[in-house]
């Protein structure tokens, strides 16, 4: 079965994988309840504890990944196209950094290497005109054959968003559906969330509106549409908020929908924002339903983006899932650095809508290229025949967001450095239209005299620290000898750190922290 067969039959149970997700985690019980307190001080730090004991949980710890598989070499002369929905998540990264901090290698189905490599900015400049820009950029890997080097390849398929001054957005209507349940007492995940919403608060206009529905196991109201400026009254309501009972996702992300319809803003960004550790148990017992609400909001406009708390009884697969449906995007946050990240510094850009249902194709020539793998995707991928196909569903990208893709090639032999041996391609459409947008790339060979730049670099050390920790599975093919090892990696990294390469450091820092832990 092709990736592409694996990709459209999961689609076809996407709401199978939502249940068996909810199963895992109904079997599971809810931390004490209890009143938690916000923490003071901007340099906090939150624990996360692990699962009760004697609970039953799909790894030690208690949390549930889903293993996507890794792709394979592809024989280009008889499939010379990849195509997949662009993904701008970087949640399994940063659930790996967050376990590693806590002295766990993470376990390898909890690792999508796309997530890795698109957690780190490669400094590609943003268009200024289009929506969306694509380029490439090829290399030589140094351990891979030495007798051919020429034939041992890496690409890296660097697609941009347009961005948005905070002054130009659009007008942001925010329903923020907040997991009050006993289990966010758990390393006092909820205090994060009130830390959270409160720099959140601070970085919207004052003609932003924003709701607040909770949710345990029962669903509350908390705050109906109210503007941006009155941040008492905000505040307020969300330290109310206290850790209780069960889960009800669905329950809580169906009241958070009709809050952000009844607010809804015809040109403006609706969204729904889930802060949650993903413990389902209540409720979402046959998934169809919301899955399909899920969907149908983020067509028409209202997109979901769920941000996962707390390590330990945790569901990755569920909260990535959920934001895949909801034509949104999923992120992790485990400290109040990071929180500050993507509340002040990343989320009301990213919400400004630049391009729907953007996707990616590249063509490779199959009389230059003998086989091709592309690098993480596993779960993005789609049919070659729909790249065209508009009404197909893939990605969303909002204004400043950046995506990468990695290949592995092998070309053939007698190709020179600088020929064209490949197209990347991006098709998307216009928020609110039908009208489509297209870029293009030219993918040539590079020459092993040359170095890599820093960027690729840098991605194809991140991908490559991924595939250690997940493991290499049947993607090497039979003449590949050497493989990148966590000694390698980390030496890599801290070269590219002596070059003052942004990104190399925070890099260093987790391949380290991974040697210590094998």
């Amino acid at each position: 079965m092709t990736t592409r067969q694996r990709h459209v039959l999961r689609h076809s149970l996407v709401p199978i994988a939502l249940a068996s997700a909810l199963a895992l985690t109904a079997c599971g019980g809810d931390a004490e309840n209890g009143d938690v307190q916000s923490p003071s001080g901007v340099s906090a730090t939150y624990g996360q504890a692990g699962g009760s004991a004697g609970e039953p949980a799909p790894d030690p710890q208690g949390n549930t990944f889903q293993d996507e598989g890794v792709s394979g070499y592809v024989d280009a002369g008889s499939d010379s196209e990849s195509t997949f929905a662009l993904d701008v998540d970087n949640g399994s990264y940063r659930v790996a950094q967050a376990m590693v901090a806590q002295g766990q290698r993470p376990p390898a189905d909890s690792v999508r290497a796309e997530e890795w490599v698109n957690a780190f900015d490669y400094g590609d400049p943003a268009p200024t005109e289009a929506a969306l820009a694509v380029r490439a950029e090829s290399g030589v890997r140094a351990y891979d054959a030495p007798d051919s080097p020429m034939t041992q390849q890496v690409v890296r398929v660097a697609v941009t968003a347009r961005e948005v001054p905070r002054e130009a957005r659009p007008s942001v209507n925010l329903t923020l559906v907040v997991d009050r349940s006993g289990s966010m007492a758990m390393g006092n995940r909820l205090g994060l969330v009130k830390d959270s919403l409160a720099l959140l608060t601070e970085s919207l206009r004052p003609d932003d509106t924003i709701s607040v529905v909770g949710f345990d196991d029962q669903v509350e109201l908390v705050l109906p549409p109210t503007r941006a400026d009155e941040r008492a009254t905000v505040m307020a309501s969300v330290d109310r908020l206290t850790p209780r009972g069960s889960t009800d996702v669905e329950g809580g992300l169906s009241l958070g929908y009709e809050q952000a319809r009844r607010a809804y803003r015809p040109g403006g960004v609706n969204v729904v924002v889930l802060c949650s550790d993903g413990v389902a148990n209540v409720g979402m017992t046959g998934p169809d339903s919301i899955a399909a609400r899920i969907a149908e909001e983020g067509r028409n406009g209202i997109h979901l983006v769920t941000v996962g708390y707390g390590m330990g009884n945790y569901n990755d697969h569920l909260m990535e899932q959920l934001a895949d449906q909801g034509d949104g995007f999923y992120r992790y946050v485990d400290t109040y650095d990071e929180a500050r990240r993507l509340y002040v510094d990343e989320l009301t850009s990213l919400l400004a809508p630049v391009a729907d249902d953007a996707r990616t194709q590249v063509v490779f020539d199959p009389e230059k290229v003998a086989t091709y793998r592309l690098v993480g995707y596993e779960n993005r991928a789609m049919d070659d025949e729909s790249f065209g196909d508009l009404s197909a569903d893939a990605g969303e990208l909002g204004a400043g967001h950046h995506a990468s893709a990695l290949y592995e090639l092998r070309l053939r032999e007698g190709v020179e450095p600088g020929e064209q041996v490949g197209l990347a391609k991006v098709l998307w459409k216009t928020p609110g239209t039908d009208a489509a947008g297209f870029a293009s790339a030219p993918i040539r060979a590079a020459s092993p005299q040359e170095p890599m730049s820093d960027s690729l670099a840098l991605a194809t050390a991140v991908a490559d620290l991924a595939a250690v920790v997940k493991g290499y599975g049947g993607y090497v093919e039979p003449s590949t000898d050497q493989l990148p090892s966590l000694y390698d990696v980390r030496n890599r990294a801290i070269a590219l750190q002596e070059r003052d390469v942004p990104g190399a450091a925070e890099l260093v820092d987790l391949a380290s922290r991974l040697e210590y832990l094998q």
